[in-house]
């Protein structure tokens, strides 16, 4: 179940949504799978710190953040990771690690370049077993998302 507070933002922000339940999937490519979309295709929120400020940078599931293109694209000296213990709080009520990129939670958003051509895209909906299809277009005006060209690479 998606939490009401997730459910309320996307409502009063007019963002068109599609609610999909599978099983508990925790590591990003294992939500593609469940949702039997590309990992590229699936919006994974990373919490960064951008010289002490909190953010979120979202990359597809096959990617990781390269940290000196969003320091150089949000103009920071500093961008750095935030491990989960220092930010869970933050997101509640949604489970640890299961929070979308949405701007219900007052943080700035940027987004791989590459992301954004996708036409729709996958993100957990507050937990492990609920996810959300948003149109990708819809979805970044909505919340005001910053583009940075190569904000994602590949994992390894």
């Amino acid at each position: 179940m998606i939490p009401s507070p997730i459910e309320n933002y996307l409502r009063e922000h007019r963002l068109s949504y599609e609610h999909h339940v599978h099983p508990r999937a925790v590591p990003a490519q294992e939500l593609a799978a469940a949702e039997h979309v590309s990992g590229s295709r699936v919006a994974k929120p990373v919490v960064v710190s951008l010289d002490g400020a909190l953010a979120i940078a979202v990359v597809s599931a096959l990617q990781r953040v390269d940290l000196a293109a969003l320091a150089r694209a949000s103009g920071v000296r500093e961008a750095l990771l935030v491990a989960e213990p220092d930010f869970a709080g933050r997101f509640e009520p949604c489970e640890a690690g299961a929070e979308p990129p949405l701007g219900v939670f007052g943080l700035p958003i940027y987004v791989d370049a590459e992301l954004s051509r996708e036409p729709f895209l996958v993100m957990r909906g507050g937990t492990h077993e609920d996810s959300i299809s948003v149109e990708t277009r819809a979805w970044m005006k909505a919340e005001q998302v910053r583009l940075v060209a190569g904000l994602g690479m590949l994992a390894q």
